[in-house]
């Protein structure tokens, strides 16, 4: 129902020597929320994970949206989280909660961010302004960069309930929230409509997009470590299955299977 077989251009990130180095470096969900991560990733992982979850729905957007411009949103999916390479990743939960002061703060850092990174690498990213990309990345000002927002959340989202399969109860308040849900990353994939209503017309044709509310807790208590034969198996989450499946095919298994943290 989701899956695509298309063959896409190589994107071409010529001169960025060490960008990938410096985005393995940097942890994924490293927080006091989130002190034990089975399965712990990086940004460098997250970012290839965001571009092939977008290439996954593209033949989805593009009918919805003629005009999609499929060659930028793939670079932008690709680079999104490179200013955390001289911003750090700031949690979002941490970002829900800040001050119109810090929030500004954290904007202007980012745009300092956008003169090192062009500093570091250039300004031509598979021959597509990377400054322009950058700032993408912080105003969501088109449609391209908002499906690729709603695919970082989408991979988050999936990696949190990848976590809660498999028994780490430290993801059931990021997973859905503090009522263990309806919130967490449920309630803000579901608030992509309203935020950007030019996504409208997407959801209305493919709902099946936004995530419906589930009892975390329960999935937690009945958790098991993950397996080959787990990850082959039928899961009644239709969003988490599609998640697992698209990595599966175009990652691997061992990121998945392989656990790195341990509950004391």
């Amino acid at each position: 129902m989701f899956s695509s077989m298309v063959k896409y251009e190589q994107i071409v990130l010529e001169g960025f020597e060490g960008r990938e180095d410096s985005l393995k470096t940097i942890d994924r969900f490293k927080a006091d929320l989130t002190p034990i991560m089975f399965y712990r990733t990086n940004d460098l992982i997250h970012s290839r994970r965001v571009l092939w979850h977008l290439e996954e729905a593209l033949w989805r957007i593009t009918h919805v949206f003629k005009d999609f411009n499929v060659k930028y949103a793939r670079t932008l999916a690709l680079v999104h989280d490179d200013l955390e390479i001289v911003t750090g990743d700031v949690q979002l939960n941490e970002k829900e909660i800040m001050s119109d002061e810090d929030r500004q703060k954290l904007k202007d850092d980012e745009y300092k961010g956008i003169g090192v990174l062009l500093q570091r690498f250039g300004d031509d990213a598979n021959s597509i302004s990377y400054r322009k990309l950058l700032e993408s990345t912080i105003n969501k000002d088109s449609i391209e960069a908002q499906m690729v927002s709603f695919f970082d959340k989408f991979d988050a989202a999936g990696e949190s309930w990848h976590e809660c399969f498999a028994g780490n109860h430290y993801f059931a308040i990021v997973a859905s929230g503090r009522n263990k849900i309806d919130g967490g990353y449920i309630r803000r994939m579901r608030e992509f409509p309203h935020k950007y209503p030019d996504m409208i017309p997407f959801f209305q044709k493919y709902p099946e997009y936004l995530p419906v509310s589930v009892n975390i807790n329960q999935i937690v208590d009945n958790g098991k470590i993950h397996t080959k034969e787990i990850l082959y198996s039928t899961n009644f989450h239709e969003l988490y299955s599609k998640w697992r499946e698209t990595i599966m095919r175009r990652e691997g298994l061992h990121n998945l299977l392989t656990q790195k943290e341990f509950l004391p």
